[in-house]
């Protein structure tokens, strides 16, 4: 926590809630809006709290004049999360930002009890009582990324260092699959399970057990440049999944996507200060205010990959190109798209399943 931001935690406590007749939060044309958001790991310059912080970051940018920003990190615990947004709340702060799914459950809690505030969390579930959420559609930039190895693999074997065995790690590494296989039908991927979503030691050792069995292009959901750099120092391509790696490994990250929330938290600023702010639910993947953006390519990547990554994401933009689109089969030959149909976003928000050609399991 930086001292700034702590003084302005600890120095408005006394500061008065303002409500509206009908108890919503309002805001005085001189009042600056005071916004807070609880980063529960470190602010980096990579990876998930990064590019939570690029987003408050655009809304200072954005509203310079009319939006006093607090923001806390380290806040590790649940218990201390959800003391520190009720302390929040009760200084003024009339919106309040989750930056992870390991904080909804408190918010849907805690949402409906403060409601001189009004609350957002990333990566929620679904919207609730005083409680707007906002979700990327990785498996977008993950099919991408995925036509990418797909062309530059060699030996035909794939890795992912998947994270937890959740629905947005299973839906990312099945697109990713499916991308590649959209251009090299002979592709598979190796699985392997670190559980945790940043444990550096782990995610060396899952990318050196996927090289020994034949991957040649690693990717993964614990988004760090650790697995990246093992791919490098192992002489294979890397993906950047969620970040963009390529100031740590250069040349061998093939490509990448990153996660921009900006337009969720400029949207929701802006509803609380046009005084229409509702609990609604936003799942955006590539495209203009999307919450996904294709990042860095390889100079090693051909230019006729490029081409076809640049043509497959403007069909993804015009919605002329779903990746759960069938026919689709599971790793037991199951059809679970039939050809033509596609996946309906509650099919693949609980997808626990892995498609024909992942050589790995979803442990039970």
């Amino acid at each position: 926590m930086t001292d700034q931001t702590r003084r302005r935690l600890l120095g408005g406590i006394a500061a008065a809630s303002l409500w509206s007749g009908m108890g919503f939060p309002i805001v005085h044309a001189k009042e600056k809006l005071k916004v807070g958001i609880i980063h529960m790991g470190a602010i980096s310059n990579t990876g998930w709290e990064y590019y939570q912080a690029e987003a408050w970051r655009a809304l200072q940018a954005k509203y310079p004049n009319k939006v006093e920003v607090t923001v806390l990190e380290n806040v590790a615990d649940i218990q201390s999360v959800e003391r520190q947004f009720r302390q929040l709340a009760v200084q003024g702060h009339k919106l309040l930002f989750g930056t992870t799914f390991s904080q909804y459950a408190s918010l849907r809690k805690l949402a409906p009890q403060l409601p001189q505030s009004h609350f957002e969390c990333c990566a929620g579930i679904e919207a609730g009582k005083n409680l707007g959420v906002f979700e990327a559609r990785h498996y977008e930039g993950a099919y991408l990324t995925g036509i990418a190895a797909g062309r530059m693999t060699k030996s035909n074997v794939l890795g992912w260092v998947g994270a937890f065995p959740v629905p947005q790690v299973i839906y990312s590494l099945n697109a990713f699959l499916l991308g590649a296989q959209s251009v090299n039908p002979d592709a598979v991927l190796k699985l392997v399970w670190v559980n945790a979503w940043v444990d550096p030691a782990k995610e060396r050792d899952a990318v050196s057990t996927l090289v020994s069995q034949g991957a040649d292009v690693i990717s993964g959901s614990p988004n760090t440049p650790v697995q990246s750099e093992a791919a490098r120092s192992a002489g294979v391509w890397s993906i950047g999944n969620t970040g963009d790696f390529s100031e740590f490994v250069q040349e061998t990250q093939l490509a990448s996507f990153e996660l921009d929330w900006s337009p969720a938290h400029i949207e929701a600023t802006q509803a609380v200060l046009d005084g229409n702010w509702e609990p609604v639910g936003r799942w955006r993947g590539i495209g203009n205010g999307g919450f996904i953006r294709m990042a860095t390519r390889s100079p090693a990547l051909p230019a006729s990959v490029g081409k076809e990554l640049d043509a497959a994401e403007a069909a993804i933009v015009a919605g002329d190109l779903k990746p759960f689109t069938g026919p689709i089969k599971d790793q037991s030959g199951k059809m679970r798209v039939t050809e033509g149909a596609e996946l309906s976003d509650g099919d693949i928000n609980s997808m626990t399943w892995l498609v024909e050609g992942v050589q790995g399991r979803v442990p039970s």
